[in-house]
């Protein structure tokens, strides 16, 4: 002999089972790095009017892009940061319909920019650090 409750619980579960086989969950984590990244301090490493342009390739690497000017060379680093995130509920059948859906990016970058004489010795440098901001999700 079957209670009522039973009855309800088993109609419950006979209704939720294709519901949930009716709706699909994705999820999907992701991280793009890209460049080198900037290990060290440009105020520590460089110092202008006497770092030379092969003082900073040996402690930077190369750049990631040499400009030349009729006054010296420009030196580029850029190291970029991006994750993101995606929640998404969608029903597959009989027509895809997105149920909920989620998304969170983030995106920083360092930059270095170091600027040369025609002597190849550092002339001015400008460096911008913004991956330390980013936040781990």
């Amino acid at each position: 002999m079957v209670s009522i409750k039973g009855q309800m619980n088993c109609s419950k579960t006979l209704i939720l089972i294709p519901l949930l086989m009716i709706l699909a969950c994705s999820c999907t984590i992701g991280r793009v790095y890209m460049g080198s990244e900037i290990r060290y301090d440009p105020k520590e490493k460089i110092k202008i009017g006497s770092t030379t342009k092969s003082e900073i390739l040996e402690t930077f690497g190369p750049p990631d892009n040499i400009q030349k000017q009729y006054d010296g060379d420009i030196f580029v680093y850029a190291y970029l940061r991006k994750n993101s995130s995606k929640l998404s509920l969608v029903v597959p059948y009989p027509i895809t319909v997105s149920v909920f859906k989620y998304t969170k990016v983030q995106q920083k970058k360092d930059g270095l920019v170091i600027l040369f004489d025609n002597d190849g010795v550092v002339k001015d440098y400008g460096f911008q650090r913004g991956t330390q901001e980013l936040t781990t999700f």
